[in-house]
């Protein structure tokens, strides 16, 4: 009786294995047939919810939990499907000229953020920095490219527009402000000039070749369109004439390969080196360094800012006859703009303050800016003001027009990589 029991426990044991083996065999038939009809996206470990789970966020963590916050197709998705499917594109193509150009733009801009320029330096003479910058800058050049391509023909009409704003808020313009105002720039002592000069002429002398000259620009040169790319000034056969009267006279003394002496223009202090000239055109590259102003020479500008402002007001000055007035003090220098429009979220933050209780007509007291990357003090004047305010339809329509093609381009990928996510093949996680 033992022996056939036994026998039947084999028997049905045996039938549910074979059973299982046979299901799991079919199923990874109908997995692998389907799987071949759609595309594994390389770089894509699963997908959970809606989130694209990338092989290097499962490195950098181990807590797959952390993915699952997701309510809907979100933008890292479809950022990461227009850069593959970008890629695959033959019709796109990146320019390496423009690439080059948009990486030391954006170098420009994240220089100005470092307090610390050693540390800068310092990140950027890391080639992978550099490598993994410029790759970042191309895969977005290429979903920008692809976004376009995607969402050229976008139109729509007048009805539409009117329709979308009946289901939606109309966009707020923010506020407008009329100013003028009187910027004073700290004149730099004697001493300090000295000191640059003298920097200056010491990185003249350790230049021996043309590469010397812009590995010295990269490291010194304050002029932030042109350091990075060894000071090259990145415009194609500069006119002479075009030049200013100093950098003119300067030029034209200059041979092929020649480096100039140090030399002083409202930017700063420059050593030049002409790299071409082909009658009245220029090639050259450049080394600027701007003045840093010592506490007692900003101190004496804000004084002397406090001073001018009162005789300013007393004496009802016409803005014309300031830099006359002014043009042989030997403590700022002076530049005036009379009348400008600008909208308020424009402005900087010290600017926002000085404004939040300045009534129309009013000037400020004077303040510390960075303007053109040097220290100075400012006066500004509110002249006019217009309140923020609501778009209208008749006034405003093409900015709403704008708006509604813009939302209309958005959803227009949003549902492409919606029927291009049922075409990928991928794991997928239950949260």
């Amino acid at each position: 009786m033992k022996k056939r029991k036994k026998y039947e426990y084999l028997y049905v044991m045996n039938n549910f294995i074979i059973k299982c083996f046979f299901i799991a065999f079919i199923c990874s038939y109908f997995s692998y047939s389907n799987s071949s009809d759609l595309e594994k996206i390389s770089g894509i470990f699963a997908v959970i919810g809606n989130d694209i789970i990338l092989d290097s966020d499962i490195k950098n963590s181990d807590d797959k939990k952390s993915f699952c916050n997701t309510d809907g197709l979100n933008n890292f998705i479809i950022q990461k499907l227009m850069l593959y499917y970008a890629k695959k594109d033959e019709s796109i193509q990146i320019n390496d000229q423009e690439l080059e150009l948009k990486t030391q733009a954006f170098l420009s801009e994240m220089r100005e953020k470092y307090v610390n320029q050693e540390e800068f330096l310092t990140q950027l003479e890391n080639k992978d920095f550099l490598k993994e910058l410029t790759e970042k800058i191309k895969n977005k050049q290429y979903t920008e490219i692809f976004y376009k391509k995607i969402t050229d023909d976008v139109e729509t009409s007048p009805e539409e527009v009117k329709y979308f704003f009946k289901q939606n808020k109309i966009p707020i313009f923010p506020k407008k402000i009329c100013i003028s105002y009187i910027i004073f720039y700290p004149k730099l002592s004697d001493i300090n000039k000295k000191k640059i000069i003298d920097f200056l002429n010491k990185i003249k002398k350790e230049i021996h070749s043309d590469t010397d000259f812009s590995t010295k620009a990269i490291l010194f040169s304050e002029d932030d369109s042109s350091a990075l790319k060894g000071g090259f000034i990145n415009i194609k056969g500069i006119k002479i004439n075009n030049l200013p009267q100093k950098f003119r006279h300067l030029v034209l003394a200059l041979k092929e390969g020649e480096i100039s002496e140090p030399f002083e223009t409202d930017l700063g202090f420059h050593l030049i080196k002409l790299e071409k000239r082909k009658k009245d055109e220029i090639d050259f590259r450049h080394i600027l360094i701007k003045p840093k102003y010592s506490k007692y020479e900003l101190h004496k500008t804000k004084l002397f800012a406090e001073s001018f402002k009162k005789r300013f007001f007393n004496n009802k000055i016409d803005l014309d006859k300031i830099p006359n007035l002014l043009n042989k003090n030997k403590i700022v220098d002076v530049m005036i703009q009379k009348r400008i429009w600008i909208e308020e979220n424009k402005l900087s933050k010290n600017m926002k303050k000085t404004f939040l209780f300045l009534k129309r007509g009013k000037m400020t007291n004077p303040y510390k800016e960075i303007i053109n990357g040097k220290e100075a003090f400012i006066i500004i004047k509110l002249l006019d003001e217009i309140p923020s305010k609501s778009a209208s339809f008749e006034k405003d329509y093409s900015t709403l027009k704008d708006f509604v093609i813009n939302f209309k381009k958005k959803d227009k990928i949003i549902n492409w990589a919606k029927e291009i996510l049922k075409k990928t093949y991928y794991l997928k996680y239950n949260c």
